[in-house]
């Protein structure tokens, strides 16, 4: 088991941080050598890239935004490590793929973004601090970010990372503060996934929305390891899984990031819809000359029907692998019993408990495999007092929303995102205690009154 390390964190954010004072660092060997095999995939604009008609109006935003997300994807594809069997235990002064991947995926993200939209607002996790306490780290972070972007300078990475704190010695703090467009990035969400290895089928995702006034109008989700619909790993157990021809074929070929059977964007517009892209066919756009017709690289995306065609006892669950955060009480056992019947459970050789109809991954690519059907219920029940940062809800949130499902919370209550970046405020309301997320109708109906059941 790998040892965690403790590293002090950025408090830039002003109010909306206070009382998170560390983050905990793993180490993984093999991870610069991963990066080392493979050649420069310098980050291009997405620009070109045709959109679904229905983006038009926010087209500059949405191009934008895939631009950010992808290099993310690509570098955290890099860095990920093959398997959970490359964690070791290494001193603080080594460096480590997570912390590579985390400060990498913000700094390629951030620097595009704040290029095409410097006066807007950034609120993301990671600060520099630790890399300017730690040269190795340092070097990591720049010999990855290297692979996506050419020309890389230590301090101009490090000023890209501290935009999502607030620090931007380019513009006015004041000024930045009392704007109401707001971009939240999680750089990496699902870390227990990214740790458990591409082949082992971790998932994770780099997650961005835009806020205007308090409402998400543009989400992003990338998913460099997700399979894609109707995928042989759509039905492995750990979801995911790499099949043995998978392994042979990105043996055969270390230098494609992505593949045609996993890797996807998800990406919604408030009002618009929401889409799923393959990163395979993205890659091919944008390194064409755009002429790709858009009804072959876009799949609209539509929740499960909810008007009772499939009953609510049909549902399959998409949860958390890390029942102790997502589920500390076992209340979710008890809600899918209320919903599926008293068979609703089985049991493992260990011991554990689980829900038959339901499958298990890290990181808000759950909130896209509802969107696109494969799933129907989903809920999110932190410990008591735990409060929510909006960049575990806000992408998810819109993606689900595009696609015709919906979340609240456990009392059903639509989420309030109205003072995010409110003095650079972070996070969800207080009485936001829990997420339900579903695809609608009678799906939601049933997981509130089996919510109000169990408690």
């Amino acid at each position: 088991m790998a040892t965690l390390l403790l590293s002090p964190r950025s408090l830039a954010f002003g109010t909306g941080l206070r009382g998170l004072a560390i983050r905990n660092l793993v180490v993984l060997r093999g991870g610069c050598r991963d990066i080392r095999a493979h050649s420069s995939v310098s980050t291009r604009d997405a620009s070109n890239i045709p959109l679904p008609s229905s983006f038009d109006e926010r087209r500059e935003d949405v191009h934008a935004a895939i631009t950010a997300v992808l290099a993310a994807c690509r570098v955290t594809r890099l860095v990920q490590p093959t398997s959970n069997t490359a964690i070791d235990t290494i001193s603080k002064q080594d460096s480590s793929p997570v912390t590579v991947g985390d400060f990498s995926s913000q700094a390629v993200a951030l620097q595009i973004l704040h290029a095409k939209h410097p006066h807007d607002m950034y609120i993301a996790e990671e600060g520099s601090e630790a890399l300017r306490n730690d040269d190795g780290l340092l070097n990591s972070v720049c010999r990855a970010v290297e692979q996506v972007q050419n020309g890389v300078e230590k301090e101009q990475l490090m000023r890209a990372i501290d935009y999502g704190q607030g620090i931007d010695d380019e513009n006015d703090a004041q000024q930045l503060t009392g704007r109401r467009r707001v971009w939240c990035l999680d750089p990496i969400d699902g870390t227990k996934g990214f740790l458990r290895g591409r082949i082992e089928g971790g998932q994770y995702c780099i997650a961005l929305a835009l806020l205007e006034e308090g409402e998400p109008v543009v989400s992003v989700l990338g998913c460099p390891n997700l399979p894609l619909p109707s995928t042989p790993a759509t039905k492995t157990v750990p979801y995911g899984r790499w099949s043995e021809e998978e392994e042979a074929d990105a043996g055969e070929n270390p230098n494609t990031l992505f593949s045609g059977t996993r890797g996807c964007l998800f990406v919604a517009v408030r009002g618009c819809g929401c889409y799923e892209v393959p990163l395979q066919l993205l890659e091919e756009a944008i390194n064409g000359d755009g002429a790709m017709d858009p009804a072959k690289l876009w799949t609209r995306l539509k929740v499960t029907p909810n008007d009772g065609s499939k009953l609510p006892s049909q549902a399959r669950f998409c949860l958390g692998v890390e029942r102790g955060f997502s589920d500390p009480k076992g209340t979710v056992l008890q809600i899918a019993q209320a919903i599926h019947g008293p068979e609703a459970l089985t049991t493992d050789s260990d011991g554990i408990q689980d829900i038959k109809r339901s499958l298990r991954m890290d990181g808000q690519g759950k909130y896209g495999l509802l969107a696109r059907g494969d799933a129907e219920c989903f809920l999110r029940l932190p410990k008591d007092g735990y409060v929510d940062w909006v960049w575990d809800v806000a992408a998810g949130y819109l993606i689900l929303k595009e696609a015709g499902g919906t979340m609240t919370d456990v009392r059903g209550k639509e989420i309030d995102f109205s003072q995010i970046g409110v003095e650079r405020s972070a996070k969800l309301p207080d009485d936001v205690k829990g997420i339900l997320g579903s695809a609608g109708g009678v799906f939601h109906d049933a997981l509130l009154d089996a919510y109000a059941q169990a408690e």
